[in-house]
């Protein structure tokens, strides 16, 4: 059985929100590792701030409000 969990990648400050936003990977981990395999595979990415931006049309790549710009890069 495999284990998922949410991981935290990257925390910065955002301006605009004047809060703290964290960077999440959810990631799965295989029963045992074997060698010359990944460790954990990334199935999903996501921003603790996403939906607040997006209320407030903040444009970034994490609130799904455009894509070209990545406020984590």
């Amino acid at each position: 059985m495999s284990v998922s969990k949410w991981v935290v990648v990257k925390k910065q400050w955002c301006d605009i929100l004047q809060d703290e936003a964290e960077l999440m990977e959810h990631r799965v981990y295989p029963d045992s590792v074997l060698p010359d395999t990944e460790p954990f595979r990334v199935i999903a990415r996501k921003c603790t701030a996403a939906i607040n931006c997006n209320l407030v049309g903040c444009q970034c790549k994490w609130a799904f409000t455009n894509a070209d710009i990545d406020r984590f890069a």
